[in-house]
């Protein structure tokens, strides 16, 4: 598959074979004409996993487990049509290893900080968790094609597709909520920060990086 570095929405995505394009170069350089405005290009092995199983999305905010999606994109299914399951139509098998994986995605995210440099608990991020069960053919990976080898796929920010439309709550009030209290959260600590004398300052600036326990958001079953 190739796709542009800065894609969204499966935009500019491409399935093809080495075999098909060196029988006709002519494919690749139609594709580079028309995405010409891209810097940079990612190519990689075709997961045929993402055909069959579901990929599962989970959102999480102050690195607390929100809820999760599970889709089959357009772009791997054979009959080119989406698919997407919330809630308790989510397979366990598939739901617990997207959190399990997920929540170690999280560790190695950089802290979110305050204008004025101090640490806050993330805001919204979604992992993307793939699943596999065929040969994989890159060099570097060992994984067994007789059985389901769950990765992290992607990471994404608040930026991201919330699904909504697909939940089975309506989740508009959770998110209003959780957005409230982090502008509450972040004003409240640079207004602390603010009014300290600057002796007391720098004596706490060394532990600025650890943040401060915030109440945690409930999950919801989507």
């Amino acid at each position: 598959v190739m796709k542009q570095s800065y894609m969204a929405f499966s935009l500019g995505f491409c399935k093809l074979s080495v075999e098909e394009c060196e029988k006709d170069p002519k494919i690749l350089k139609d594709y580079f004409a028309e995405h010409s405005e891209c810097p940079e290009y990612v190519v990689q092995e075709a997961i045929e996993g993402f055909v069959r199983n579901w990929e599962t999305r989970c959102f999480w905010f102050n690195g607390e487990f929100l809820y999760a999606i599970a889709n089959k994109a357009a772009v791997s299914t054979d009959d080119g049509v989406e698919r997407i399951v919330t809630g308790d139509d989510i397979p366990e098998e598939f739901l617990e290893n997207a959190k399990r994986i997920g929540r170690e995605a999280l560790k190695c995210l950089p802290e979110c900080k305050t204008p004025d440099g101090q640490a806050v608990p993330m805001t919204l991020i979604r992992t993307d968790i793939g699943c596999s069960d065929t040969q994989i053919y890159d060099k570097d990976t060992r994984w067994d094609p007789t059985k389901r080898t769950f990765f992290l796929n992607e990471i994404e920010y608040g930026g991201t597709t919330y699904f909504i439309r697909h939940l089975k709550f309506d989740s508009m009030p959770l998110w209003g909520r959780l957005y409230a209290e982090k502008a509450r959260e972040i004003h409240a600590k640079m207004q602390e920060r603010a009014g300290e004398p600057k002796a007391k300052r720098a004596r706490t600036s060394a532990s600025s990086s650890q943040a401060t326990p915030t109440k945690k958001p409930a999950a919801h079953k989507a």
